[in-house]
């Protein structure tokens, strides 16, 4: 048994905009998003596009979801049918943190998705009241600002908040779970609503004899490790609720734990084509770098296969002798650990990241190639001003006007999606 006496105990809020994107959308066009039938999908123009939000009204309905078909939906004139607009849904989702910051500081806030949040309202007692009355007063904020609907899971860690919210609030638009509520409301759950239990993992608990989150929480922690590892132990204590992450978060240091940037490519390349992926996204990332005065020793890359190869990806990192923001180190680095991956076929996937961050004030420069690197910094500086002032598109690389250039038709879009 768990001693919850032990346990740091928070107020915690797990705030979900209900079908996000497709109430943005009915907002927008001055409907009801909960009445409105409305699909939001990647490109109209395309049958085979995926549903990327689908409103409540259209699900009840219809049946449609994320992650339909467009040929699926009826021809039904009351449905309206919306390409996504990525600009428009960042904009919202700022707009709701901005109002999260007015009931909490800004380490108090933990942006999960575009469409949800974690909130710690210890403090705010004689401010706002307990916790649900917090969450009341959000709920109504945001509908009456913004005229979204939403749903808040409250916990004593993020852990019991996003799962009284997945399997409650989204039904009832608020409801909380401590510790002392965890096996009656969370045990008769299935054990795939624990974040860490995919398919695979489901399998072989079942094998087990474990098929709802009280079996796994009453069975054999010593057994569980012995056959998963960690992950046992990890999913044996998420089963009773516990959750010792940090509730507080430092935005500025959750950025200089490093940064990435990959693609999947709309169709298979050959060897020769990846060095133009490569050097888009090694610029980008060294944009960002810039934009914070930082600078990065190691370098990853990983490569995946097309699924028709049926082979393993490749992914190797390696550390710099000194820190840099300069694409065109990047890019060498990169390019040295693809001469170690030895590509033997398409590749399908391509993902680049940079850690190990330190401020760009503790680059030194050296002997030999301290005076290429300064021009190439200025000239790196100079780009993003322009890229800044005009545009992604004012300025990029010419290879990526050859077939194998993404940039063009990346700058164009947001999370994959035209803006």
């Amino acid at each position: 048994m768990v001693d919850y006496s032990r346990l740091p105990r928070h107020q915690v809020l797990c705030i979900d905009m209900k079908s996000f994107y497709a109430s943005v959308e009915a907002v927008n066009r001055k409907l009801d998003p909960l009445t409105a039938l409305i699909a939001v999908v990647g490109a109209k123009d395309r049958p085979g596009s995926v549903v990327l939000a689908a409103s409540p009204a259209l699900k009840k309905e219809f049946g449609i979801r994320t992650g339909n078909r467009l040929y699926e939906i009826p021809p039904d004139p009351r449905i309206h049918i919306i390409n996504a607009r990525m600009g428009l849904y960042l904009d919202t989702s700022m707009a709701i943190t901005q109002l999260l910051n007015e009931f909490a500081p800004v380490e108090a806030i933990h942006t999960y998705s575009v469409d949800e949040a974690w909130i710690v309202t210890d403090g705010l007692e004689k401010l706002y009241g307990n916790a649900h009355q917090v969450a009341l007063k959000i709920q109504e904020r945001i509908r009456i600002q913004l005229g979204l609907p939403s749903a808040i899971g409250i916990g004593p860690n993020k852990l019991l908040a996003k799962l009284v919210l997945d399997n409650y609030a989204k039904k009832s638009g608020i409801a909380e779970c401590r510790y002392e509520d965890v096996a009656r409301m969370l045990w008769p759950l299935p054990v795939e609503d624990i974040w860490g239990i995919g398919y695979r993992m489901k399998r072989n608990l079942n094998m087990l004899g474990i098929y709802v989150l009280g079996d796994l929480a009453n069975y054999s922690l010593p057994r569980l490790k012995m056959k998963f590892g960690v992950m046992g132990e990890q999913i044996y204590y998420h089963a009773w609720g516990v959750d010792l992450s940090p509730v507080f978060v430092d935005p500025a240091e959750e950025i200089r734990k490093g940064f990435s940037n990959g693609i999947t490519l709309m169709r298979d390349y050959s060897a020769h084509e990846i060095p133009t992926v490569i050097y888009e996204l090694t610029d980008h990332i060294a944009s960002r770098m810039r934009e914070i005065h930082a600078a990065g020793r190691t370098v990853s890359l990983s490569l995946g296969y097309s699924k028709h190869e049926g082979l393993r990806g490749f992914s190797r990192s390696r550390t710099l002798p000194e820190a840099t923001n300069i694409s065109k180190r990047l890019y060498d680095a990169c390019m040295a650990l693809v001469g170690q991956a030895n590509i033997m076929g398409k590749i399908r996937t391509i993902h680049v990241g940079v850690s190990n961050l330190v401020n760009d004030d503790a680059i030194q420069l050296d002997l030999f190639s301290g005076p290429a690197d300064e021009k190439l910094r200025q000239l790196g500086s100079a780009i993003d001003s322009i890229q800044a002032r005009f545009g992604g598109a004012a300025v990029f690389r010419a290879c990526s006007l050859t077939d194998a250039g993404t940039f063009l038709n990346r700058t164009q879009k947001i999370g994959g999606h035209y803006q």
